[in-house]
Formats: C-alpha cells, structure tokens, sequence
C-alpha cells in the first residue's frame, strides 16, 4: 500500500463555523417557526412573523443564542463529530425540557415529533401552558455528567437520550430520540436547507426548503487557516511521495465546494476520498439484514474506506459489530481533531495525529488527549515537521523506554517505508545497555528475525556495518541478513539467536540473580577471546596512511563526537544542578575548575582535558591498524555454548588503529555500571561536592564490583599489556599512546549519555559521570591498575 495520509476537515483544513451555524439555526427554527414549535417568546421580524437569518453575521448571532458555542465544544469532545448529530442532541434535550414543562402530557404519547399532525398538538399545549422563557430551557450540559450519560460517548452518546427521556417525563420512551428516529431524519433534513441555502437544496433534493429564505451557510465558510500555508503544507506532503486522502462526516457536495473553491481538491486522491455517502449507503445495505449498526465515526469505516475502497467498500454488506480494531497499518495515518477522529482512526490500525484548532476548550483538549493521539500538533502546517521526526530512528530509540507500543508502530511503519517489510509483528527490547541503539525481534511470514540499529546523531561517516570484513578477518560474528543504510539512518537484520548476552549475564553475577553461569566461566570466556584478539590484530596488521585512518568508522565514537556536534549539543549553555541542593553550576564554567577527587588533585581541567582529546583524537594520522569490531562492549556480544564471544551490531568495524579498537569494551564493560542503571547506583552512591575558588572537590564511595575487577584485570593481563608490548617491539607504538587512549576513555563517559540530562540522570549520577570523564582524561586507568 502507497504512503497514505487520511485527513479530517472540519477542525483540519475547513472551519466549522458555517456548520455550527447551520446547527444553531436548525434548532432556533425548531423552537421559534410557527411550522414547528412556535415559541411565543422568540423574536419576529417586524411583522411579528418568524424569518430566516439572511446573512453571515446575523446566521452566526441567532445561531449562537440558541446553541452557544460552549455546547458546541463540550459535544465535540464527547466523539459527537457530526454536525447533524450535533444539531440532533441538542434539538433532542431541547424538545425533552419542553416536554418536561407540560403538566398533562398523556395526549402527546406515543411521542412522535417528526409528525406533523403531533406537532400541531404539541404546539397547541404549548400555548396553552405557561409561557417559559426558552433560555430558561436551554440544555444544562452538566447532564451529560450523569446517569444515563455519564461515560458514553459518540453514537452511545446520543442512544441514551431515550433512557434520559423515560426518567425526565416518568414514562417509557423508546425509538424517539435515538440515532435511528425518524426525528434524527427530520433534524438532518432542515440542516441541509440551512446549510446548503434554498437554491442548492433544491438542486440536491428535487424539492424546496420548508422553510424560504435561507441563503445557505455553505457559503459563509471560510478556511481555518490562510489558503496559502494549507495549500504549501499540502504541497510538501505531495512532493515527499505521500498519496493524500479525506474521511469527512461530510457529504460529498459539502465535502468538494469548498475545496474546490479553495483550490485544494487536486491534492486529494479520488480514490481516497471517503464522504458521509458511502456510510449512508452501507448503513442502507446493512438496514436490509436487519443490522441496525452505525458506520459513521467514531466507527472505522469512514477510514478504512479512504484506505482501500475496493477492499473495504463490501466488507460491511454482512452485519459488523461495534468497532473492532484492525490490524495496525503502517502505511496509513489519520489526522483529526476530534475524539471520534482518533478512536476511529485507531480502531481501522493507522497511526493518529490529533491538531488542536478544532479543540478549542480545556475540556475539548483534556477529551482529545484522554483518546490518546499517537501524536499532537498545533495546527495541520505542523505535519511536515512531524513526519520527519515520526520517521527518524531517533525517535523510536527514545520511546522504546517510555512508550514502547508506540515506538514499536513506529518502527513497523520504518520497516515498510524503507525496507518494503511488512511485518505481522515488532518487539522491542529495551535494555540498559541500549543507550544509543535499540533491537529486537520482528515476525514475517511466520519466521522470527532479530534486528538492531545504532543511532548515531550528528553522524558524519557513511560507512557502517563491515561484518564481511570481520568474518574474513576471523571473527565469530553474526552475519546480516540484510543491512540498510540511507539518509543517515542505518538497520540491520539477522537471524534469530537464541544465546545470551555478555551483558545481562555479568549482571546477573553481580547483583546475584543467576547460578546459572559462574564468574569463572565469563572470565575464562574473556581470557580466550582476549588471545584471540590479540591474534587478530597481529594477522591483520598494516600501515595505514592518515587519509585512510580518518575514513575508519570508528573515529564516530570519539573525535567526531567532540567536534561534530554532540559535545555542544549535549552541554553548550546547560548547567549541572549539585546534589541535593538548589543550586547548580554552568558546564562552561565547570570546564576551567580544578578537581580534586577522593583526596587526588588531578593535574588538568575538563575544559583542557577536551582540547588535547581533539588534537589528540585526530584521526589524520598514519598508524598501524588491524581489523577490529570497534564497539565490541559486551551488549554487541552473545556468549556461544557457555564458551565463545559471538559478535553483532558491527556499526563501527573497520580498519584502526588497535588502542582504539579495545576502549568501548574496557570502559563500558568495566567502569559504566552507572550510566546503565543510573536510578539503582544512586540509591547507594554517598557524594558530596565542595567547592572553593574555582577547585572543585568531591568525595565518593563507588567501587568496581568484585566481577567488573576481574574482568578489568583479565582484560589489563591478557589483551592490554601484551598488546602494547607488541606494538612496542613493531616501533608502532606512537609516542603519545597513552594520551591516545586517555582521550578516548574520556569520551565514553562525557558523551556517550548527556550528563545534563536530569530526566535520566540524577545529579550525583551526573557528577559520578563528570570526575570519571577527569580521572580517565588525566590518568587513564590507573588509578584502578596501577600496574600500568
């Protein structure tokens, strides 16, 4: 299916100004035409006989005084979309007051108000009792919060004014005021000569108003926002490739005059165009059956129609119950500004957009929120933006952890736009460790596939993903089934692996929830994959020259993060609030402070620690480099047969320099407990923070676990050292190697999470993080080996 975007229009792209008019006019006619109710107490012309409004501003007032707009919005938030609904509701509490008003009402039973010959009666009791002041009558809408209607909404909604009936006059009222009365047809029928005015009715029906001299509200409309942001928002959505597509509870006429008046109808798709005609003629073939179900909205067939008319055109020839939720469509989108809009586009399996201009009250928005919109904007000109943002990795990243179905929607619409994918089934995996990626397990054709992204913002290199390059090299790795790569976003799909992952395991071990797998096993895992590194960097070795070192993927992790954006993005003009306290200091001033942690005062500033890194960092420079993973932290690695490391989610692999290849893995396995379950490592983390001129000391307890030590000294024994001793014994040791991999070290905890970030981090989590980032910067990993 193409890239189909179902727009509402009233509250959208029309105003409903000219059709709440129409709907007050509807019901003013009602009370005061000495054709129906004749209220004595109304206001006739000068020849005290009752005339239409005869223009915009006058069809606006009368409207209004009848049905105030208040009304008018409390309706709408409760799914009541359609405008002759509207008019029917209110006309039905209206006629119910009345009725309430007369002492002997036994003549006027069965009520029959859409009848002639009662409404003459029902006219002659009225002028007979005492006279009311119909503002006195007015519906209290506070009725709509109790029984019967308390909690209903849409077409139920207005099915219990029969209920409210019976209580308010003592007797059983049933068929009177539901959506199938006769009256609901005898209410649409003098809105349409309001709305459409006395030629175009006739025109449209073959027989004149009851009522003469209505112009026609039709022609008052005007559009909710200037023509030329709608017609260049339109315009945009067109030239992305989006096929565009209306579900309006309007008729087709009153659908296509003012979007042709507008010049906006070429936009829409005809063959996505689904009108209050084609409800009309399904509700008609299912009336045959004897199936009295409603299929205008908060149904879905109104979108389901503008989805696939030819799929969805015959479906509902047999009975259909209430609205049932399709299957999710990833390739549709609804946006609305009703509830009924969003409960139906939900239901028929789009993603929904709710815009506020329709909503123009507390209780409307508090209503269109409560139907829960997989998004909201301002108003339709907004739509582009939000297509950008609902289509980027990015943001599914960030939901996985707050709002995981919705991301998962996202990403099943991600996989049809950009892979042609259609999947019966996505499922995220949030972890801890997912901190710039997400994966999990995505179902087609009834075959289970493991996928996995990383999101690198600010990203600058175009190549990823060099799994071929590491098999050949030796590596035991998952192969890609596929992998994709365009405008910057990147997935990978593989086969299903069923091992477990370095990284729950080690934590398994040391918060003590397995016996499954010992430390020792996970050591003596580490030690032969350290060995067989070592292997691989010395059988893959060559010289690299400094144009071909700087296009290595890997340099994405540190030197591009500290120049290319993510550095100011994450603390340009932030501020770090100190722990338990009110107060807080400004990153930019932070950075000239000295430090003194744990009683050691370290010999350079942040600030001074990031300029070196940048000169340091540069990636244009010879080196001996070797075939690496690049980002082999144990959350890109499966533990085969309780034996061997199996690698994935290659997304920096590459030919480097090898002090680089080994930094991810010894940081993030080792030292980055905290910024994976920063809420758990605050509970028993005691910081404290002094500050005196412009030093900054602070005091902490955080250790390295009894099982981050051993794999730091395993680590430190079996890969570093000899490591460095062979590039020491090759004379391709770089004179500034240490500096190298202290710069590096500093990256992980300075920019892989943003440490101002106080909706993720706590602020002694924060801190923990900062005076890592100094003490690794200054002295690497000495202060916990000082073997090195």
């Amino acid at each position: 299916m193409k890239d189909l975007i179902v727009f509402d229009l009233d509250g959208v792209i029309t105003s409903e100004e000219a059709y709440w008019d129409a709907a007050g006019l509807t019901v003013h006619e009602l009370l005061y035409s000495p054709r129906y109710w004749h209220l004595s107490t109304g206001t006739p012309g000068e020849d005290m006989q009752y005339h239409p409004a005869v223009n915009a501003q006058e069809s606006r007032r009368t409207g209004r005084a009848v049905f105030p707009e208040q009304a008018l919005l409390a309706l709408k938030a409760r799914a009541i979309n359609s405008n002759w609904d509207t008019s029917y509701i209110w006309a039905c509490l209206y006629l119910i007051n009345l009725l309430a008003h007369l002492p002997d009402r036994a003549e006027l039973l069965p009520l029959r108000p859409w009848d002639g010959d009662w409404t003459t009666t029902f006219r002659s009791h009225l002028s007979q009792g005492e006279q009311h002041n119909p503002q006195s009558l007015e519906p209290d809408l506070r009725v709509l919060d109790t029984p019967p209607f308390h909690d209903a909404v849409g077409l139920d909604l207005i099915n219990r004014c029969d209920d409210y009936a019976s209580e308010v006059l003592a007797h059983p009222i049933t068929g009177v005021f539901s959506r199938h009365s006769p009256f609901w047809t005898f209410c649409q029928d003098i809105f349409q000569q309001w709305y459409l005015g006395d030629d175009l009715y006739s025109r449209t029906y073959q027989r004149a108003s009851s009522q003469p001299g209505k112009p026609g509200c039709i022609y008052f409309e005007q559009p909710l926002l200037p023509i030329e942001r709608i017609r260049a928002t339109l315009e945009t959505l067109r030239q992305q490739g989006y096929t565009l597509g209306i579900a309006t509870g309007r008729v087709r006429q009153e659908a296509l005059v003012p979007l042709e008046r507008y010049d906006l109808l070429s936009f829409f798709d005809e063959q996505h165009i689904s009108t209050y005609d084609y409800v009309e003629q399904a509700e008609a073939e299912l009336r045959t059956q004897g199936d009295q179900t409603l299929l205008s909205k908060p149904h879905p067939f109104p979108f389901l129609l503008a989805f696939d008319r030819s799929t969805y055109g015959s479906r509902f020839s047999s009975p259909e119950p209430a609205p049932t939720p399709y299957p999710f469509q990833p390739a549709c989108m609804v946006i609305g500004d009703s509830t009924s809009d969003i409960i139906g586009g939900r239901a028929a399996g789009a993603l929904t957009v709710a815009v506020l201009t329709g909503a123009r009250t507390p209780e409307a928005r508090s209503g269109l929120a409560q139907s829960n919109p997989d998004f909201t904007i301002d108003d339709v000109t907004a739509f582009p933006a939000l297509l950008a943002t609902i289509d980027s990795l990015q943001t599914i990243q960030r939901l996985q952890f707050s709002e995981r179905e919705r991301a998962e929607r996202l990403l099943q619409r991600w996989f049809a736009r950009h892979m042609d994918l259609t999947t019966e089934r996505v499922s995220l995996t949030p972890k801890a460790v997912s901190l710039n990626s997400f994966n999990g397990v995505y179902r087609t054709g009834g075959e289970d596939y493991f996928f996995k992204t990383h999101v690198e913002e600010q990203g600058v290199l175009a190549e990823y993903y060099h799994a071929e390059l590491l098999h050949n090299a030796g590596y035991n790795i998952v192969k890609p089934l596929r992998t994709l790569h365009t405008g910057g976003q990147q997935m990978v799909i593989y086969p299903l692996v069923d091992w477990p992952v370095m990284f729950d395991l080690l934590r398994d071990i040391e918060t003590g929830s397995t016996s499954d797998v010992s430390l020792d096993l996970l050591v003596a895992a580490e030690q032969r994959e350290c060995a067989r590194l070592l292997e691989i960097y010395q059988a893959t070795q060559a010289q690299s020259i400094a144009q071909e070192h700087a296009e290595a993927p890997i340099h994405q992790l540190f030197w591009h993060r500290l120049t290319g954006g993510r550095l100011d993005s994450f603390y340009q003009g932030k501020s770090i609030p100190f722990p338990e306290s009110q107060n807080s200091i400004r990153f930019d001033d932070l950075l000239h402070y000295r430090w003194v942690i744990n009683g050691v005062a370290q010999q350079y500033t942040l600030g001074q620690l990031i300029e070196q890194a940048k000169t340091t960092l540069n990636p244009a420079r010879t080196a001996l480099t070797s075939i690496g993973h690049g980002d082999a932290h144990f959350g890109n690695v499966f533990l085969e047969r309780r034996q061997n490391y199996l690698y994935f989610d290659p997304a920096f692999a590459g030919r480097h320099t090898p002090l680089l290849d080994i930094i991810k893995p010894l940081f993030h396995n080792v030292f980055a407990t905290w910024m994976y379950f920063p809420q758990e490592v605050a509970r028993t983390l005691q910081l404290a923070i002094t500050t005196h001129d412009e030093t900054l000391s602070i005091e902490h307890n955080y250790v390295l676990t009894p099982a981050r030590q051993a794999i730091l000294q395993t680590k430190v024994q079996f890969l570093l050292t000899p490591m460095v001793a062979w590039l020491r014994a090759q004379n391709a040791l770089p004179a500034d190697w240490l500096l190298v991999m202290q710069a590096a070290l500093l990256c992980c905890p300075l920019l892989t999470v943003n440490l101002s970030d106080g909706a993720r981090m706590p602020p002694a989590i924060s801190w923990l993080g900062l005076a890592q980032a100094v003490q690794v910067g200054n002295s690497g990993i000495k202060p916990w080996r000082t073997d090195l």
